[in-house]
């Protein structure tokens, strides 16, 4: 028999993020957003483009968003810049005529020790634009509104991370769609 792979309890994971403070935070910073840029790498780089492509299409365009999913754009920047710097290169390109303050960044980082995600907070907090961080474990990421899912396997986390962009849009007041 196979044996199934753990995710742990996810409703009970969405409920526990959904009540805290750091959240109604968050909620409230991307309610406000016009801009919202959304990061992170591997699996988690994934993620946040398909978080992004859906809240466009979800909240039917009211918000512009972005992600650097694109292996070109990455290793591009990574190359010109730095591992560590590549996100504050991406950030530049589409951030340079907007907003700050209608502006959100949402990065997303199982582990909470992604150096690239660090060095773009720091450089969007000189420019007064609001981060939040998603992350599994507390950080050493200094953001706004920082995301605790205590989840315990990168596949877990991964999967809220999701799931809370969902949870944004709906927050926001968006129905997310049905299977018909």
């Amino acid at each position: 028999m196979t044996q199934m792979l753990e995710f742990g309890d996810l409703n009970q994971t969405l409920a526990n993020v959904i009540i805290s403070p750091e959240w109604e935070g968050l909620q409230s910073a991307f309610n406000d957003a016009k801009h919202i840029f959304v990061v992170g790498h591997g699996g988690n780089l994934a993620v946040a483009d398909h978080a992004a492509v859906d809240i466009s299409r979800l909240t039917r365009s009211t918000k512009t968003t972005y992600s650097p999913g694109s292996a070109v754009v990455a290793t591009s920047l990574i190359n010109d810049t730095s591992f560590d710097d590549w996100l504050c290169g991406w950030f530049k390109n589409y951030a340079t005529n907007l907003s700050a303050s209608e502006c959100l960044i949402i990065g997303i980082s199982s582990s909470g020790r992604s150096t690239d995600i660090f060095r773009l907070f720091e450089y969007a907090r000189g420019l007064s634009v609001i981060t939040s961080l998603i992350t599994a474990k507390a950080s050493n990421i200094c953001s706004d509104h920082e995301i605790i899912t205590a989840c315990d396997s990168y596949h877990a986390s991964e999967v809220i991370a999701l799931a809370l962009s969902y949870q944004l849009i709906h927050g926001y007041g968006y129905q997310c769609p049905s299977i018909k």
